[in-house]
């Protein structure tokens, strides 16, 4: 069924003068809104952000209100001028192109107008922080800005509609009072859904159309079955072609606005066709934006416009969902791979998936001791302060989903939310990115007094150290361009710790404002410490992990004999983790991925890269190759010093599924023998190209991969709601023999006999995967032994993590 887009009526904004500043205030606070004392911020009465599913389905009156204005405020914002600095495209364009300097601030960080590279040189333009400890704070008055424009045209429909059609003004304050109290929603991506039956991705991010309801009075204004052309599901050019009333590529603005022209990644590139080692991304081309739509054509067609499809703007929701499943409860094929929580059978077994475990290890009291391990995927030198787990970052989550979401591979198709120049043109993005936040808010009541590392545990000689002299970002540094006054001389700038308490920003999240009452109906009074205990409860319920699964296969009496701990030992398991120091700048700052597989045909020594065999995925965000003297001062200063990047990857569960679902690929001999054989990785460039053996010589001699082995325990004595099951990790020490002789791997020779955290690389010959297993790494012994304390102080022994031997279904 076509539905034609209602085109919504441009009314005047009031705006600053051109050379005034913009004012980021937030919302309107409610007069009744009252602030509960103490160090965690909680306001009552204070609206809140709802999950974008939630707000959507809603029956109740005032919440079909805001989803409505919603739904249309958002399109008459997208279809604002490219020349108004309050538009969509100028505000998605503080990301990253057109790279053109906003209200008033200095000039952004510039793209490459030369082939001449210089070292240090950005790997993309705009304001946006990444790889730095500002990276969550730059993003929270980013997010306040985009709500408040969003709200702004909320109620210029409503004066419309009052002036314009006549809407009574009971009804006009009626949406007024929904409009004051409406707040920007979020994607909760790692949280299991309703509707994750059948799909990973919301139904409202994938529909072409939702369901409004607008005053009964005006309803001739809008289509008559209910349903809106989904304003969430892309952005195309609101500037048209004058003869077709077709969408401009981007790149190709009317010539008094070819100032906001849309560059390709990278600018200066080959001619067509492409060649393997030289992919680019046309999005000069593009006239919308795309998911996993993108693909090349035919070789021989040399011109661009007709070489690439979908340069119109396509979603391919089946992709997108298919490459969501990978990392959720569902299988790499989009099918439950293992059985829900609540429906164990005798051949499967629940899945929380890696992405909530993730998310579920990133909050694991001491998994991430300090502000830095959390808010960046900046490397820290591991010390006492600096715990081997911290590679699980708030930022390296964020990565990935950018990639997930978005496509970065031209068989699967490509889409703007996988690069940074343009990921914030996608809708998409910003419900992405107040999940960001939201997840920020839960990590800040947690750990209140952990902000820039003040507070943080461990010695002051290791404590936020990083791998070079680069300074560190501060709370006081400006978070350009976003200004706090409107009209202000002084051009005052928010800062990190100007908005760290985000109910102060007239915002806060409903689940957290949930616990907060749920709290002080338990204890009559709004107390810090119950709380904090509330949230961790309800964070391990709807974010389950391994610990959940540990928990879930204990009590079945299926659990291979190999995996079931003896009666004294339960809840305690040995936990396998990836963790990957990289260079993000190694391509020039083109994004790459780090792929890893485990598994391949049975009685060979081999592994598959096999969708089947995927454990997990590194994506650097590295954003556009640069060669411009023009760049990033941050950028090109991490570059100089050789800042290097880090992430985690949890390989626990994928163990379990192929011991307990008997993956008849091979023989389990021991866990860590069987990572010896069969975990192997790649790198894939922006655009699907796998990085050759030479090539990896040349541009990734810094990539260090290590496997280690810790104790992972269900901490008891906790009174947990249901379905809550709170994980610790600890004790980590390296596996060189895991990853000895494989590209990037820990070398057998440079661990220390204390097993300290210590990486390092063989720079001068790194070795291509073989078609052998390396003769010199030894082999472990199956039956490894970990004591360790209990909660309770009981010396006991840990499980032995030695599988049955694999039988084919």
């Amino acid at each position: 069924m076509r539905i034609d887009r209602v085109k919504p009526t441009i009314m005047g904004d009031s705006l600053p003068p051109e050379d005034g500043t913009y004012g980021i205030k937030g919302l309107p606070r409610p007069p009744n809104a009252v602030r509960y004392p103490g160090k965690i911020p909680y306001v009552k009465g204070l609206p809140v952000r709802k999950e974008i599913s939630s707000l959507a389905n809603s029956d109740d009156p005032k919440e079909r209100k805001q989803w409505t204005l919603f739904v249309l405020a958002l399109e008459r914002f997208k279809s604002m001028p490219v020349d108004d600095k309050l538009s969509y495209f100028q505000i998605a364009g503080i990301h990253g192109y057109p790279e053109v300097a906003w209200d008033g601030a200095p000039e952004p960080k510039h793209a490459p107008e030369k082939k001449t590279k210089k070292a240090g040189d950005q790997p993309f333009g705009g304001y946006c922080n990444h790889n730095s400890l500002n990276f969550p704070a730059w993003h929270r008055p980013y997010m306040l800005l985009f709500e408040q424009r969003v709200w702004e045209n909320m109620k210029l429909i409503i004066n419309d509609w009052t002036s314009e059609h006549g809407l009574p003004i009971s009804e006009t304050d009626e949406w007024y009072t929904a409009a004051k109290h409406w707040r920007m929603p979020y994607w909760d991506w790692a949280r299991r859904q309703r509707y994750h039956e059948e799909l990973v991705c919301p139904p409202v991010l994938t529909q072409g159309a939702v369901r409004i309801y607008p005053p009964a009075t005006i309803k001739n204004q809008f289509p008559r079955s209910g349903l809106y052309p989904n304003p969430l599901l892309e952005f195309e050019n609101p500037e048209k072609d004058p003869k077709t009333g077709k969408p401009l590529p981007f790149g190709s603005m009317p010539g008094n606005k070819a100032k906001w022209n849309i560059q390709d990644n990278p600018i200066v590139h080959d001619e067509l066709p492409l060649k393997k080692d030289c992919d680019w991304a046309p999005w000069s081309k593009t006239s919308a934006t795309s998911r996993y739509g993108i693909f090349k054509g035919e070789e021989e067609e040399k011109d661009p416009a007709k070489y690439f499809t979908g340069l119109e703007g396509v979603n391919n929701c089946g992709k997108a969902n298919a490459s969501l499943a990978r990392v959720h409860e569902n299988g790499p094929d989009d099918k439950p791979r293992w059985s829900t929580m609540d429906q164990h059978s005798k051949d499967h077994t629940w899945n929380p998936g890696s992405l909530s475990d993730a998310v579920n290890r990133m909050f694991s009291k001491g998994y991430n001791p300090n502000w830095g391990q959390f808010a960046s995927t900046k490397w820290i030198a591991e010390g006492k302060g600096c715990p081997k787990t911290g590679y699980i970052s708030l930022e390296y989550i964020h990565n990935n989903i950018h990639n997930l979401t978005g496509g970065s591979d031209y068989a699967t198709g490509m889409g703007h939310m996988s690069d940074v120049p343009v990921a914030a043109f996608d809708p998409i993005f910003w419900l992405h990115h107040v999940q960001i936040d939201r997840l920020l808010a839960v990590w800040q009541c947690l750990n209140p007094k952990l902000w820039f590392d003040n507070g943080q545990s461990g010695d002051s000689d290791t404590a936020g150290m990083t791998a070079s002299s680069v300074t560190d970002d501060k709370e006081t540094d400006p978070l350009e361009p976003f200004h706090k006054k409107d009209n202000d001389p002084e051009k005052e700038v928010w800062t990190a710790q100007a908005c760290r308490d985000w109910t102060e920003l007239n915002y806060q999240y409903d689940d957290l404002a949930e616990v907060a009452e749920r709290t002080i109906r338990k204890y009559g009074r709004f107390i810090s410490g119950e709380f904090q205990r509330e949230l961790r409860s309800h964070i391990d319920t709807i974010y389950p992990g391994t610990g959940h699964l540990i928990e879930s296969m204990e009590t079945s009496s299926n659990t291979p004999d190999g995996l079931r701990p003896s009666q004294h030992q339960n809840g305690l398991w040995k936990d396998y983790i990836i963790n990957v120091v990289y260079d993000r700048y190694a391509l020039d700052g083109l994004s790459y991925t780090i792929q890893f597989f485990i598994g391949g045909p049975p009685g060979e020594d081999t592994t598959n890269f096999e969708k089947h065999n995927y454990v997990g995925h590194v994506y650097s965000f590295g954003g556009r190759q640069s060669t411009s003297e023009g760049s990033c001062r941050n950028c090109k200063r991490q570059a100089e010093a050789q800042v290097l990047s880090c992430a985690q990857v949890t390989l626990t569960i994928h163990l379990l599924h192929r011991i307990r679902d008997y993956v008849p690929d091979h023989s389990f001999e021991g866990v860590e023998e069987y990572l010896r054989r069969y975990l192997w990785w790649r790198v894939v460039k922006y655009g699907g190209e796998v990085v050759s053996e030479e090539g990896f010589k040349r541009k990734f001699s810094k990539l260090q991969i290590s496997v280690l082995r810790g104790t992972g325990r269900i901490k008891p004595c906790n009174a947990q709601s249901a379905g809550s099951i709170s994980s610790l990790y600890s004790d980590y020490v390296p596996l060189p023999e895991v990853t000895y002789g494989k590209p990037g791997g820990l070398r057998l020779d440079k661990v220390p006999e204390n097993s300290e955290p210590f990486i390092s690389q063989n720079k001068s010959a790194v070795q291509p995967l073989p078609t052998r297993l390396p003769q010199k790494a030894k082999s472990v012994t199956t039956k490894l032994h970990i004591r360790s304390k209990t909660a309770c102080g009981q010396e006991a022994e840990a499980m032995k993590f030695s599988p049955t031997q694999s039988k084919a279904r």
